[in-house]
């Protein structure tokens, strides 16, 4: 029996708070607690490799771009080795790739346009340039800091699309709020992005007009690795070990710093019961 969507025990003053708002800010509804423990934030990718590239800019006096405006092999490569991003096999990549165009390394990429997006580095001519709140935002006392804006940006500012060139506008990122509420209930232990996907967002129809897991793979691409890469979500492979890795299943589940860190501002329009 299928279930309801989470979010269906939600006011609907709360849904609507959960929705972004015009200037595609984070919504009222949601925020990131203001103190926790910054330690827990070591291993956030997108933190960490924030950092380097503020830095890096930093210690040469900018960072070179191309005629595109990605970063240079040499930049993208010294990113690329010194960055830490779990669940990314860096040697397969490496195999792949004689010579490493930052397209070949979605998480300088992503990286360096979310730190462009959010105003950590600024473009002059050919050189990317470390801003004044780049400055102020690397230092280890702004951690938390960082993070809210790395969380923001990335999940109400950043076309998560461009990633994954799925045929569908903005689904469902296009209500991410209610979605992380519902994942904030749903996803207390190991599931996979089946078991989640119509559970924790809003329906489009059209989306059952393309392949059966359609809509499963944007959701994978659009929020559960994301919150992987902000430190969120945690993902495992499971299934036979000898198959090759990208036959395996993968299954999510969020971690203590989601709980620590993201707070809801909603009222529920009836009790969670054991379903969810």
């Amino acid at each position: 029996m299928d279930l309801p969507p989470v979010w269906s025990l939600l006011t609907r003053h709360s849904l609507d708070a959960l929705l972004e708002r015009a200037d595609s800010s984070m919504p009222a509804a949601i925020s990131i607690a203001p103190e926790f423990d910054r330690a827990s934030l070591s291993g956030v990718p997108l933190l960490g490799t924030a950092r380097l590239l503020i830095e890096r800019a930093q210690a040469l006096g900018g960072l070179t771009l191309t005629a595109t405006g990605a970063l240079s092999r040499i930049d993208t490569r010294a990113i690329f080795d010194a960055m830490s991003w779990p669940g990314y096999d860096k040697a397969q990549v490496l195999t792949m790739h004689k010579v490493l165009n930052e397209a070949d390394a979605m998480p300088v990429e992503l990286t360096r346009l979310t730190a462009q997006t959010a105003n950590l580095l600024r473009k002059r001519e050919k050189r990317l340039l470390v801003t004044k709140a780049g400055q102020a935002f690397a230092r280890e006392d702004q951690a938390t800091e960082l993070f809210q804006l790395l969380f923001a940006t990335v999940l109400w500012r950043i076309n998560l699309g461009y990633f994954d060139r799925v045929p569908t506008e903005a689904w469902p990122q296009n209500h991410i709020g209610i979605v992380l509420w519902c994942l904030s209930v749903a996803a207390q232990g190991w599931l996979s992005r089946e078991d989640l996907v119509r559970t924790c967002t809003v329906w489009d129809p059209a989306l059952d007009e393309g392949p059966a897991d359609f809509a499963g793979y944007a959701f994978e691409s659009r929020v559960l690795r994301p919150l992987t890469w902000l430190g969120l979500f945690e993902v495992r492979r499971v299934g036979d070990e000898t198959a090759v890795p990208w036959r395996l299943e993968r299954q999510y589940r969020k971690t203590q710093l989601f709980d620590q860190t993201v707070r809801f501002d909603v009222e529920l329009a009836r009790p969670i019961g054991p379903a969810h």
